[in-house]
């Protein structure tokens, strides 16, 4: 039998309506009296990183669901999984997937770890919830007229994916809070953007340094992506040089901000991991995940250009607005590739295995 505790932290208020004069006990409190919104808080944290987790479930379902109706549904006596539209329906499914002690007290630690990566679970859970609904729309799509009968899958999956983007603070709400949580980090002096950012401003005035190409193994991306970022920070500190304290105001702009960061931060953690499995496994086993990193990087700055022109063009005019965009223009370029044959070879190894298989 437990033993009974003789201290007691709080005493419920005589005007509470539920546990009214319920003690509770010092071992039971959750972090510090008083500050139990932290507590809650960070509980919506932790559960926009597991939201992201089941969405990813939720896809890689689908996408098997999706590959395996392909193969058998005929139509002119093909499988439809031999169509290029229906192809490229598949692959961009499993592209869009492969998207995530110094003595401190227990319950301390893992707060502070919510909180330390809040801005990541706000980015997640977007990302997943809205991965899952590209992902089960376009199964629906797959499936055909069949996608609306509750006979099979693709309904159920259809509107139980719908409720993800409302729940855990809806994606509006958590693209908001991403951009002003780096911005409060920021103003306490946790986090320096200031200073990146004016070296951006500085290149910008300059002639481009070319230099010597790398052609290894991922150089080429990770040019690109470090001027995403670039792109990123030029957007938001000219945001943020211009409209100071009534930035907070100007929700469309912060929406473009945060959808910028989002595509980056996606676009990192999938050429990461692509990188730890070519030196795990090597490059021939890894073609079809070059593929899907590649087509991935391609698009996302094509839509961080998009996002950082709608804030430009909101904040900005004249010859300011006009180096911004030829600055957006610069950052967002990439290398020509064919995202129709990268996206076949991933569709084809789908179609092979009948079942998502990275």
């Amino acid at each position: 039998m437990a033993k009974k505790s003789t201290k007691w932290a709080l005493k419920a208020p005589a005007h509470a309506s539920v546990f009214n004069d319920t003690k509770v006990p010092v071992e039971n409190v959750l972090g510090e009296i008083g500050k139990g919104h932290l507590i809650a808080f960070n509980i919506l944290n932790i559960g926009r990183a597991k939201l992201a987790a089941a969405a990813l479930g939720g896809c890689k379902q689908v996408t098997t669901l999706s590959i395996e109706y392909a193969n058998t549904r005929q139509q002119f006596n093909l499988p439809i999984a031999k169509f290029g539209a229906i192809r490229y329906k598949l692959a961009e499914q499993a592209i869009k997937k492969k998207l995530l002690s110094e003595g401190v007290e227990h319950s301390k630690a893992l707060l502070q770890a919510a909180e330390e990566y809040a801005v990541e679970c706000a980015i997640l859970k977007v990302v997943g919830s809205e991965t899952l609904d590209y992902v089960v729309d376009e199964g629906v799509q797959i499936y055909g007229g069949y996608g609306f009968s509750a006979d099979y899958p693709m309904d159920r999956a259809y509107r139980d994916s719908r409720i993800n983007r409302i729940f855990e603070g809806t994606n509006e709400i958590n693209r908001l809070l991403a951009v002003d949580m780096i911005l409060k980090r920021a103003m306490k002096g946790k986090l320096d953007l200031m200073t990146p950012a004016m070296e951006v401003q500085k290149e910008l005035m300059g002639i481009p340094d070319f230099g010597d190409v790398d052609d290894t193994l991922f150089a080429s991306e990770k040019r690109t992506l470090a001027s995403m970022k670039k792109a990123l920070l030029m957007v938001a500190g000219s945001a943020v040089q211009k409209l100071m304290m009534t930035l907070a105001k100007e929700q469309e702009i912060l929406i473009n901000i945060a959808n910028m960061a989002a595509e980056i931060f996606v676009s990192e953690s999938i050429m990461l991991r692509t990188e730890k499995l070519v030196a795990h496994k090597g490059e021939a086993q890894c073609t079809s995940q070059l593929d899907m990193m590649r087509v991935y990087l391609n698009d996302a700055a094509d839509h961080l250009n998009l996002q950082g022109k709608e804030a430009i063009n909101s904040f900005a005019e004249g010859d300011e607005q006009r180096m911004l965009l030829l600055g957006l223009k610069r950052f967002t370029k990439t290398p020509p590739y064919n995202t129709k044959e990268a996206r076949r070879r991933v569709a084809k190894a789908l179609i092979d295995a009948n079942a998502y298989c990275f």
